[in-house]
């Protein structure tokens, strides 16, 4: 028997096209590294089989998500308990995907692939029911001494390790009085460590179980194996197969309408299966006898629309029982054909516009913006849209760049966007476009390295010029009319909502029409604000001044969004509206005390991260339409070169939106990744966002019930929610290439963590006080100009 399990992936996945026969390349699709043939035992191997191409969906319907090409994000349970596999990326749900958790990366000992740790290791696992268990793994200790458990910060059983001289099967016992139903945090502790390849390091695992703590002591066997291969049950099809009393447990947000499908067989006689669908406030199960071919199943997700869910798949028998086609599928919608190309892309940021303020998006705001309220009833609004950062450089690093901050790197006051990375810009200068950009935030400029691939390149603050909307927009217009001729890409970046808060009287007496005679003052928000956020604050807004303060906020959207109205009129005037993909999205958003603070660049709560993103194209994206999953404006830059013909660069790792909003939508899951420097990560499926802190705390919140983010909930109360964000937010956090986060790919210990070579600017007086202007005050500059 194999003392290792071996999760071997043969599957194409989803978006790769496979011949009949043909077995995806491990480097070009992510497959899961199989043992290599000195690790298997002769009498073990086999021959190659042709996998079976997928077969179709039902007429009306359409793949939501291949659950069986995202085996590798499955729990796995064999007869004994839960398996973690420590050579395949099966182990990154389990690990934060090794950000902060301990972990040391992957290498080959003794010929298998193993994960390694130092001092401590932590571990994410969940448990259905209180009892004593224990953690068995198979180790490689380097040094020896104890490994102690604690498991939800309770000390709670260990192993003496009293040789280091090669594999051994260790068992730590876990009190049932430690254990919770739902996620449990397991830190493992080593005593002792040792020197190898560089690094302290106290053992490599090569698989853990974790099961009830047997009843009389003795040997147990080696995990299962399980595989996906080709099965042979009247026809061939690819299959994962379930020994006896082993369960696979899939996550999913199950669509509206939707319809689970698989098929059974039995591999030796006949078998019976449990097919149990679950969320966090319902579910459905059904038992099924299977023989030895292929029994096609639908089964209704209607208890579960719209919700998360769990999809549990036992093998109730005696006999081995394959799966095959195991996928959730949905009403296939209308698609929209595309004539030709769209000629232009015109993307306006607008700095610092949460998402609420919109009454398309927060039918309670006061806010009145007429020119965006028409261009929504005029195309596409996507209602989840998530910013990658909650501060301006990295967050517009990553939509012109379609980089995630991780990769950019351009997070810091001081860092700079590589020359390595590819601008959007750049992309639409080589393809023949004329590009031209009108920003006003000093942050955005030839300081921080976003001077790339523009013929035209304006920075108002740099250039100390006027950044009104109405000068902004003036100017961006009569360049468009210049260069109408000409195919063309424009960027516009306006800073009218940012502080200083200073409209118009006019746009003020909107929102704030009483007399005021308090303590703000309208140029001087920026270092109010800023000093109202220290500890101890040199402010104290009085209700009036909080009033006043958010006034002058929304008076600024109101402001801008008359200029943006007349620069939309242009655009018709000159008869570009019907040929140009037109895109209005923001940076990041604005709080106003909602969780205690001012501003933005301190929280990943919504106010900061839910921002506008909307698209038009007339003729072609459909008037009025709402489109309800999660995004990220990373993906701004894929979605319109496909609008406009021109090839999306490998390097770029966002997606296409354009599939949304022409009824080709693309597969699940649906879900956004934010980050705040190095102290956060955070990520968002559906109405449900799970916050992980640097120390690995985490929040979870339902936005659905809970908009403003007031109540942390517990998440052993919505485990299934909680899984579902943890099993994917840890294979981002891991992957290898995050353009293709889901592909099951191990780390290779040769490659580090993906990331552009960081680049950092020298921080000048001068530079400084443009910043400080804006309200962004560093450590840096602060020394600086205090000197």
């Amino acid at each position: 028997m194999k003392s290792r399990l071996a999760l071997v992936v043969v599957v194409c996945l989803s978006g790769v096209t496979c011949e009949e026969g043909e077995v995806p390349d491990p480097s070009a699709h992510g497959r899961l590294a199989e043992p290599a043939a000195a690790d298997v035992p002769a009498a073990e191997r086999a021959e190659p089989t042709p996998v079976a191409p997928l077969a179709q969906p039902p007429t009306g319907t359409e793949v939501h998500q291949d659950l069986l090409a995202l085996v590798h994000l499955a729990d796995f349970y064999d007869r004994s308990g839960l398996v973690i596999d420590f050579g395949t990326a099966a182990r990154l749900k389990y690990t934060i995907g090794n950000w902060n958790s301990g972990w040391l990366g992957e290498s080959r000992e003794g010929g298998v692939s193993v994960s390694t740790f130092g001092k401590t290791a932590r571990l994410y696992l969940p448990v259905e029911a209180r009892q004593p268990m224990q953690l068995r793994f198979r180790a490689k200790p380097y040094a020896t001494g104890a490994i102690i458990a604690y498991v939800n910060g309770k000390t709670s059983g260990e192993a003496r390790i009293s040789k280091a001289d090669g594999f051994q099967e260790i068992v730590i016992p876990i009190r049932e009085d430690a254990l919770r139903v739902g996620e449990n945090s397991i830190m493992l502790r080593a005593t002792r460590t040792a020197p190898v390849r560089g690094q302290f390091r106290s053992m490599a695992v090569d698989w853990l179980v974790l099961e009830p703590k047997p009843a009389e002591e003795g040997s147990p066997s080696a995990p299962s194996t399980l595989v996906v291969q080709a099965v042979d049950a009247g026809s061939n099809r690819r299959a994962v197969v379930l020994p006896p009393g082993a369960r696979l447990d899939w996550f999913v947000e199950a669509p509206a309408d939707g319809t689970l499908q698989f098929g059974a067989a039995a591999l030796s006689e006949s078998s019976t299966l449990a097919v149990e669908v679950k969320s966090d406030a319902a579910s459905s199960r059904e038992r099924m006898a299977v023989d030895r071919s292929w029994n096609d199943e639908q089964l209704s997700l209607r208890s579960v629309a719209g919700q998360i869910a769990r999809v549990r798949f036992t093998n109730e028998g005696d006999a081995d029982l394959a799966l095959s086609d195991v996928r959730a599928l949905r009403r296939a919608r209308e698609v929209v054909d595309i004539d030709a190309p769209a000629r232009n892309v015109v993307v306006l940021l607008i700095d610092t516009l949460r998402a609420s303020k919109l009454q398309a998006y927060y039918a309670k705001t006061r806010v009145k913006t007429p020119a965006i309220d028409q261009l929504v009833s005029q195309g596409a609004l996507f209602e989840r849209a998530q910013s990658p950062e909650n501060w301006t450089k990295p967050s517009v690093a990553s939509v012109l760049t379609s980089l995630h901050p991780a990769t950019h790197r351009t997070k810091e006051d001081a860092s700079k966007l590589p020359r390595s990375a590819l601008m959007l810009s750049e992309v639409y200068q080589k393809a023949g476009f004329k590009t031209a950009s009108f920003i006003a935030n000093g942050y955005v400029s030839n300081a921080f390295g976003f001077d790339q691939g523009w013929d035209h390149y304006t920075n108002y603050i740099r250039e100390q010029r006027n950044t009104n909307a109405s000068n902004v927009f003036g100017e961006a217009q009569a360049w468009i009319e210049k260069n109408q001729d000409k195919r063309f890409f424009v960027y516009i970046q306006t800073i009218d909502p940012h502080v200083p808060y200073d409209p118009p009287e006019k746009f003020l007496k909107m929102y704030d029409s009483a007399p005021y005679n308090g303590q703000v003052k309208n140029r001087r928000t920026h270092l109010m604000l800023d000093e109202a956020k220290k500890n101890p604050k040199k402010y104290k807004f009085t209700a009036r001044d909080k009033e006043r303060i958010e006034a002058l906020h929304d008076g600024e959207i109101s402001y801008h969004d008359e200029y943006f109205g007349r620069f939309l009129a242009k655009l018709t005037e000159l008869g570009l509206d019907e040929n140009t993909i037109l895109v209005v999205t923001s940076d990041h958003g604005e709080e106003f005390q909602e969780h205690g603070s001012w501003g933005h660049g301190h929280s990943v709560y919504q106010e900061l991260l839910g921002v506008p993103l909307i698209f038009r194209w007339p003729g072609v994206v459909p008037a009025n339409l709402r489109v309800a999953p999660v995004v990220s404006t990373m993906d701004i830059g894929p979605t319109v070169l496909e609008a406009t013909g021109v090839p999306i660069p490998a390097q770029f790792e966002g997606r296409s939106l354009l599939g949304f909003m022409l009824g080709d939508w693309p597969q699940a899951p649906y879900v956004a990744f934010s980050d705040f420097l190095d102290h956060r990560r955070v990520i968002r499926g559906g109405d449900w966002k799970l916050i992980i802190r640097g120390n690995l705390s985490h929040v979870i919140f339902d936005l659905d019930s809970d908009y403003w983010e007031k109540t942390e909930l517990d998440g052993t109360k919505h485990p299934i929610a909680q899984r579902y964000l943890r099993t994917l937010h840890g294979q981002f956090l891991g992957a290898e290439d995050r353009g293709h986060w889901l592909a099951p790919s191990a780390s290779s210990p040769s490659k580090k963590a993906p990331g552009l070579r960081q680049e950092k600017q020298e921080m000048t007086p001068e530079l400084c006080k443009q910043l400080v202007a804006l309200g962004y005050i560093s450590a840096e500059c602060d020394e600086l100009l205090s000197n």
